[in-house]
């Protein structure tokens, strides 16, 4: 039946991929999507650093509070908050302004300001006057601002007067703890417990890998049969339209030759759609990559996660030999639906009047897989027989443990059987086709006369 496809399969498929605008855009694509994690993930981390930079020091070593509120208030309490570069500063108290600056005048004082606090529609205000013998950069006194607003709360207590004992009362550190029932009975808490820790996490991010894993499934086959099946039916009907089947029907069997041509075209766009796929993951893994390394870890609970597959039963290798041969085979199935409107259709027209054939079952199945079985929560079981959606779902459903492997075996026969029966009924459609001469005809129609009705 299927004899001399190897050779139908090797012409066809060195014709797809050897013309400049299928090199050049599979290797144009993927550097286009390599590149663009790499830069956002590069962008992000400048964003991030900009925004998270680290308190900068004044220059300043005295300064003179003026706090017409709290005129005693201490506020060399500051110093004791740890931050690196404010641990040292004296600060002394001033009536006014002007007795800073003479103070600071007569001492002969370079690095010293003053600090005007007052108190205004119920918030608290403060400004920093630089003397005229001050050595201080403008730019470095603003960091003290900057130094205000990361303490406000703290800044705020002591303008308010409230004395040192009580603000070490405010400022005084908590400690919490979340615990599990077994956890409270052994003592050890969830933080304490990195296993149990990670189990968490886990647990959390599984269903979301599971959606995006059926999205991703779902994405390639519509993307492979949307791109590739009208390139199938017009391959099959210009060979019809310039009579070389009738040559090639001597040495080649329907079958094999409808088989040998559309394996030949989805194959040439699955190895494109995989190096547009490796592209983007190699960008991916390289913008985290440079990110980690200039900005800091961010994969820590991405990797915990992937390292946990075996534990939580994902990915066993009997399991993703299942997925990815339904997805192949799914794949070849919707490309068996374009190859028998091809073989029905005698010209371009008639082509693209019969396309509906596959792109409306596509888009039914697409949609019933969007509204059925995406979730978190259990998926419905004839999603996975039925050949139709069981190509969208079962990949990531077996390959993370949503259903047995007795259903997944039981989806995947059911795809092979209605695969061939396809392949078959477009060799036959195509064969007894080739002489038609009459009206448009139609799948019905071509069934009948299949029939022989």
């Amino acid at each position: 039946m299927f004899k001399n496809f190897d050779k139908v399969f090797k012409f066809t498929f060195k014709n797809q991929t050897s013309t400049n605008g299928y090199k050049f855009g599979t290797i144009i694509t993927a550097l286009i999507l390599f590149m663009i994690p790499v830069i956002v993930f590069v962008l992000a981390g400048v964003l991030s650093n900009e925004e998270d930079d680290e308190l900068k020091t004044c220059g300043v070593d005295r300064i003179y509070v003026v706090d017409e509120l709290s005129p005693e208030a201490k506020f060399d309490t500051l110093n004791m908050l740890g931050v690196e570069g404010y641990e040292e500063i004296q600060y002394s108290n001033a009536a006014s302004v002007e007795e800073a600056l003479s103070l600071i005048e007569e001492r002969n004082e370079t690095t010293s300001v003053v600090l005007e606090i007052k108190k205004e529609y119920s918030s608290i205000n403060s400004r920093i006057i630089l003397p005229d013998a001050s050595t201080v950069e403008e730019e470095d006194v603003e960091n003290y601002n900057d130094f205000i607003e990361e303490i406000g709360t703290s800044f705020a207590i002591i303008a308010s007067g409230v004395s040192v004992q009580d603000l070490g009362q405010i400022m005084a550190q908590t400690e919490s703890s979340v615990y599990d029932t077994e956890g409270y009975k052994n003592g050890t808490d969830l933080y304490s417990d990195q296993d149990k820790l990670d189990q968490q996490k886990n647990e959390e991010i599984l269903p979301v890998f599971r959606i995006i894993l059926t999205y991703t499934a779902v994405v390639i086959i519509y993307m492979i049969i949307i791109l590739y099946g009208n390139s199938i039916l017009q391959n099959i009907v210009l060979e019809k339209s310039s009579k070389l089947m009738d040559t090639m029907l001597i040495s080649v069997s329907p079958e094999a030759l409808i088989f040998g041509k559309m394996l030949a075209i989805i194959t040439s766009g699955i190895m494109q759609l995989f190096i547009w796929i490796a592209g983007l993951v190699g960008g991916m893994v390289v913008g985290l990559k440079i990110y980690d390394i200039f900005y800091g870890d961010i994969g820590g609970t991405v990797v915990t996660f992937l390292k946990s597959f075996s534990e939580m039963g994902l990915f066993k290798p009997v399991n993703v030999i299942i997925g990815i041969l339904a997805l192949i085979v799914g794949i070849i199935m919707y490309a068996s639906m374009s190859a028998v409107a091809g073989a029905i259709s005698s010209t371009r027209e008639e082509a693209a009047s019969n396309q509906s054939l596959f792109v409306v079952v596509l888009l039914i199945a697409f949609y019933a897989v969007l509204f059925k079985g995406i979730s978190t929560s259990n998926v419905a079981t004839w999603l996975y027989l039925v050949p139709f959606t069981s190509a969208m779902v079962l990949p990531s459903g077996i390959c993370t443990g949503v259903i047995s492997t007795g259903v997944a075996a039981a989806g995947l026969g059911i795809l092979i059987i209605c695969c061939v029966g396809l392949i078959i009924l477009a060799g036959r459609l195509y064969k007894m086709m080739s002489l038609y001469k009459g009206n448009a005809v139609n799948i019905s129609k071509a069934l009948k006369m299949l029939a022989g009705k």
